[in-house]
């Protein structure tokens, strides 16, 4: 399957103009400030808003084509949306919402409705109405109804925006699930990068109506260039060893790069995670440091050098495929006499486990 969209739609003093090709597999999420696109790209692709111009193509179906003044409605799409506020009929009861699905099931993956519905933990929920609800309930209800509905395709707008952290982690792990049994692809907007790194396989970000950035979320993620928070490197690795007696696992991320050791949780060899680790966190030496505590050293090559100020200077380093951008003081960088191209070791003071 592949969703292809050329689409131009028009606000008053906004434009959006893309083109979008993408294997539908996998969590593919979109990412931005508030105002960029997602939400419209979302409404014109489930076809609750209809283009300016441009053609719509899931599969082997075309959704919408201007040029052939063809447009397919909502309903005969195979889709399922999830909204922010979850959209809940208010005159039904949680079981007569989800029952709802089936009037416009789809051709998708027939999930396992009770296990949602344990998972979710609804059972308590079914007799109640959506006005009795928390917001985090009434999300759990929207995604099963979006579930339930059979879809080949997945949209996400939001979803865990206004939730408490139980619920979040609760969504976030069936949706992960759902990916892992039925490879269910999904288009997931979100502000959060957290969720992006715990998700996602492809990042699409969007800036002023328009595809400013895409590819693999930990790389993105990681530049600054791209308009995306650019202080911290992120880096994914797989767990090759665990030291039960000091709780800390080690993570290989790179050949290039040694083992980084992480607070070892419940972590077991052969998982997969994400390492977050922080401009602030890190100081440079031209060597490895013997005598210190601390316990991540790694090889480095400056890439740029840029003054903040007056006493400040930004370093960008390099280290296995991540980057990062070091507050240094100029005096510093005299003194180790650092430029583009040097070889120098990161001293990282802290690493946190992303995923």
């Amino acid at each position: 399957m592949s969703l292809q969209l050329h689409l131009k739609h028009h606000y008053p003093g906004f434009t959006l103009d893309l083109d979008l090709d993408w294997d539908a597999k996998g969590i593919c999420a979109l990412f931005g400030p508030s105002g960029c696109g997602k939400s419209t790209l979302l409404r014109l692709i489930a076809g609750t808003e209809k283009p300016a111009q441009g053609q719509v193509r899931f599969h082997d179906q075309t959704w919408y084509d201007s040029t052939k003044n063809l447009w397919i409605p909502p309903q005969k799409r195979d889709i399922g949306v999830v909204f922010q506020d979850g959209r809940l009929f208010p005159n039904m009861s949680v079981a007569d919402n989800l029952a709802f699905a089936d009037a416009y099931s789809r051709r998708g993956p027939d999930v396992d409705r009770d296990w949602v519905i344990e998972t979710l933990q609804l059972p308590p929920l079914l007799q109640r109405s959506p006005e009795t609800l928390s917001g985090g309930q009434r999300q759990r209800v929207a995604l099963a109804r979006a579930l339930f509905s059979r879809p080949k395709l997945l949209l996400m707008d939001e979803p865990l925006s206004a939730l408490d952290h139980s619920s979040r982690q609760l969504i976030l792990e069936l949706i992960k699930q759902l990916h892992d049994l039925h490879r269910l692809p999904m288009l997931y907007v979100t502000h959060s990068a957290d969720e992006v790194l715990r998700l996602a396989d492809r990042l699409i970000c969007l800036q002023q109506g328009q595809i400013c950035a895409d590819g693999d979320p930990a790389t993105l993620l990681s530049e600054a260039d791209a308009g995306l928070p650019g202080d911290q490197a992120l880096l994914r690795g797989t767990v090759t060893e665990l030291d039960n007696r000091f709780a800390l696992a080690a993570v290989e991320c790179d050949a290039q790069l040694p083992p980084i050791w992480v607070p070892s949780g419940k972590l077991q060899q052969g998982d997969a995670v994400t390492l977050s680790i922080h401009a602030r966190d890190v100081a440079i030496a031209l060597e490895p440091i013997t005598d210190t505590s601390v316990q991540n050293q790694l090889p480095i090559q400056i890439l740029e050098l840029h003054p903040l100020d007056d006493t400040r200077m930004r370093v960008k380093v390099q280290f296995g495929p991540g980057t990062l951008p070091v507050t240094l003081t100029r005096r510093a960088c005299e003194q180790l006499k650092l430029e583009p191209g040097t070889r120098a070791t990161a001293l990282v003071k802290s690493v946190a486990l992303d995923y």
